[in-house]
């Protein structure tokens, strides 16, 4: 069985996000395993116009209207499961990963979907809703998930000896997540697969 290919959904575009210090350490810990290859998805690197399509994507399957829009929605059509990694803001998730949902459709069908959320309360209100949203895509969201709570990010913010301890905190969640995810991801891949071929 191939190895998975599993992309890392950046959902923050602000310009002094706190997301790039858990990415380097996620761009790390998952580009060094053998057991999947990584691709990372940067909503910040790719800005999406504001779905606006006379046709939900459901129904108009890969009909990208831009270039920008064909740039990502190949990113994540060569995917076999993703892995999001969310602020929360408000008790919900950032306008631009909404966006992303909203624009594609059949590229995420029938794959898995897991989530690294941080926040006061680790982005788990972001995480509920946004299982919900992965639950009309026709995803399997995966149970686990991993949090990095307000007093973690404090200390990854103003202390970067600590990174290494508190990393160390979340990595149990964030492995047992992956487990999952790449459980999920091996499962889907051979039943879309047996879909695709022909019975006669």
């Amino acid at each position: 069985m191939p190895t998975p290919a599993i992309c890392l959904i950046v959902a923050s575009t602000r310009t002094r996000r706190f997301a790039d210090i858990p990415l380097t350490w996620l761009r790390e810990e998952l580009g060094a395993r053998s057991d999947l290859s990584l691709d990372v998805l940067d909503l910040r690197e790719h800005p999406l116009p504001f779905f606006d399509g006379p046709v939900p994507p459901s129904r108009n399957q890969r009909a990208y209207a831009s270039e920008a829009e064909a740039t990502v929605g190949q990113a994540l059509d060569a995917a076999d499961g993703y892995i999001v990694l969310t602020n929360e803001y408000n008790h919900g998730y950032s306008a631009a990963l909404k966006n992303l949902f909203d624009t594609f459709f059949i590229e995420f069908r029938h794959k898995p979907i897991g989530f690294i959320g941080y926040g006061n309360v680790g982005g788990s209100r972001a995480i509920e809703q946004l299982r919900l949203v992965a639950a009309e895509l026709d995803m399997a969201s995966v149970r686990t998930s991993a949090h990095i709570f307000g007093h973690q990010m404090r200390r990854l913010r103003e202390d970067p000896t600590a990174h290494a301890e508190v990393f160390a905190e979340v990595k149990p969640r964030l492995d047992a997540t992956m487990t999952d995810l790449l459980w999920w991801a091996n499962a889907l891949a051979s039943a879309r697969d047996a879909d695709a071929t022909p019975t006669d």
